[in-house]
């Protein structure tokens, strides 16, 4: 039975802590390429079948130049990267948002 409400109490935290994590997340590994942002890296396995870039080729990449400030580099990988970033962003602030209203609700109820 302890199992079972500590399951209970968890399942609804999931949600907002994997979306906290969300920005940050890409941030490192974006980050941790450690290749020039003009080659491609890591691969895509739709340009490996079809030898065409996919609409999400370059994403990474320009995560990484954005972190980096280099928004003319970003645009050029991917046009929509800042649109991206704006929306990992923004899920990450509604996960801790959420967050912090069940804590706080749970102090005062």
């Amino acid at each position: 039975m302890i199992g079972a409400s500590w399951s209970h109490r968890l399942q609804p935290m999931i949600d907002p802590l994997f979306r906290v994590w969300m920005a940050p997340a890409v941030a490192v590994w974006a980050l941790s390429l450690g290749a020039p942002v003009g080659t491609h890296a890591p691969g895509c396995l739709f340009r490996l079948f079809t030898d065409h870039e996919c609409w999400g080729c370059g994403t990474l990449r320009a995560m990484a130049a954005l972190l980096r400030l280099d928004l003319s580099g970003a645009l050029a990988l991917n046009p929509l990267s800042p649109l991206v970033a704006t929306t990992l962003i923004a899920l990450s602030a509604s996960g801790l948002l959420e967050l912090h209203t069940r804590y706080r609700r749970a102090d005062h109820g």
